[in-house]
């Protein structure tokens, strides 16, 4: 009953927007009377909670299943397995993305329950590549788009760099990991969500181009 319900809430959710969803419509869709519907959830808030877990829980397990299949790439490459996974993931139910990415700000916990979701989501893609930049080879050669250039088998140290100097850099990379994490989170959120819901004249294979050879220069310049 309880799937029932939630599989109805989606549908209205999609069909109407949240401020035309009610309780009384998603029974109906149910089918079966709002007093049962009571009986599983208090209101259409609750309802929507239930919704943004479950797209939640299919979004994690898509990019899980992205990351166990490119275990033991380099990092350009993960980098790229992950962004497509992720633009694959928000494009496989857009209409669900963009209502609950643009639900009002009167109802603040679900609003804040989704960002949650989705910063864990993106959070725990970058986190897997941290360990993995030690030491890497050369990046591979592009497949299509401009973005790749040699940056992103690593960048060269500036002539008369001292050692009191790769110390001091050293030192404040370390400190900067969490600002790091925090600034890609964001970036790779907002840009791959805002391709997905905005679909500017821009090719797909253009985004992944340019947002792996950000991710991949930045990470490796700064951690």
């Amino acid at each position: 009953m309880v799937e029932r319900i939630v599989t109805a809430g989606r549908e209205i959710l999609l069909e109407r927007g949240y401020e035309r969803t009610s309780t009384s419509r998603i029974a109906a869709r149910a089918g079966i009377s709002p007093g049962s519907l009571y009986q599983y959830f208090p209101n259409k808030e609750s309802i929507l909670d239930r919704v943004v877990e479950v797209y939640a829980e299919q979004l994690r397990a898509r990019i899980s299943h992205a990351f166990v299949a490119n275990l033991g790439t380099s990092v350009p490459e993960m980098v790229r397995a992950n962004v497509v996974a992720l633009l694959d993931a928000f494009e496989e139910d857009s209409g669900l993305l963009r209502v609950l990415y643009q639900l009002p700000e009167t109802v603040d916990v679900q609003r804040a329950g989704f960002e949650r979701h989705i910063d864990e989501l993106v959070t725990a893609t970058l986190a897997t590549l941290l360990p993995r930049l030690p030491g890497e080879g050369a990046a591979p050669e592009p497949t299509r788009g401009t973005a790749w250039t040699s940056e992103v088998a690593g960048t060269p140290e500036p002539a008369g760099t001292s050692e009191t100097d790769r110390d001091v850099g050293a030192a404040g990379s370390a400190r900067a990991v969490g600002t790091v994490a925090w600034i890609l989170v964001r970036t790779v959120e907002h840009v791959t969500i805002r391709y997905v819901l905005d679909q500017p004249p821009i090719p797909r294979a253009e985004i992944v181009d340019e947002l792996t050879a950000m991710i991949v220069i930045y990470l490796r310049q700064r951690v």
